[in-house]
């Protein structure tokens, strides 16, 4: 067996920026803001909501920029062709891409200080309730798409061989 080290790194990496950044989303919304409500007055809430948004958001923007270049290296080194048939794999990976789009924006939206965002902000239970929903999904296509190409490296042939147009014969 033959490690590919560059690929073994950027999954690792890839894994923990996302085990750190839906870690948070789902301790604040499942720990932190139930706490806070039932335990702070509003204003002091309010006060705990800004710094921790400060701090926070140095976390979340270094854990998409690694998710999008590890998530790019990934996909280069495990589905580029002639490695992986395209369909359905391409597919797949764009729905999950689509998802993960998603959580960086309302991850942004919580973290960013843009006055337009502020209503994401102040409703952060419900968006955080949408981010720990995508990255399950996110999860779940991860395992297909892992699958997938298990499917496809023990059928080499059906990766790699030219469709073959055979015309029926004609009566």
């Amino acid at each position: 067996m033959q490690v590919d080290w560059l690929l073994l790194f950027s999954r690792w990496l890839h894994v923990l920026a996302a085990i750190i950044a839906i870690g948070g989303a789902f301790f604040m919304r499942a720990a932190l803001i139930p706490a806070a409500k039932a335990n702070l007055d509003e204003a002091t809430h309010d006060r705990l909501r800004e710094a921790l948004r400060k701090r926070w958001a140095v976390v979340v923007m270094s854990c998409i920029a690694v998710l999008l270049v590890t998530g790019s290296i990934n996909f280069v080194l495990l589905a580029w062709p002639p490695k992986i048939k395209p369909m359905p794999y391409h597919a797949i990976f764009g729905f999950k891409l689509l998802a993960a789009l998603g959580v960086f924006f309302i991850a942004s939206a919580l973290v960013g200080g843009s006055v337009g965002l502020e209503g994401v902000r102040r409703n952060s239970k419900t968006w955080l309730t949408w981010i720990v929903v995508l990255a399950v999904a996110i999860v779940g296509i991860s395992g297909v798409l892992s699958q997938v190409r298990q499917e496809q490296a023990r059928n080499p042939a059906r990766v790699t061989a030219p469709p073959t147009h055979q015309s029926e014969p004609r009566p």
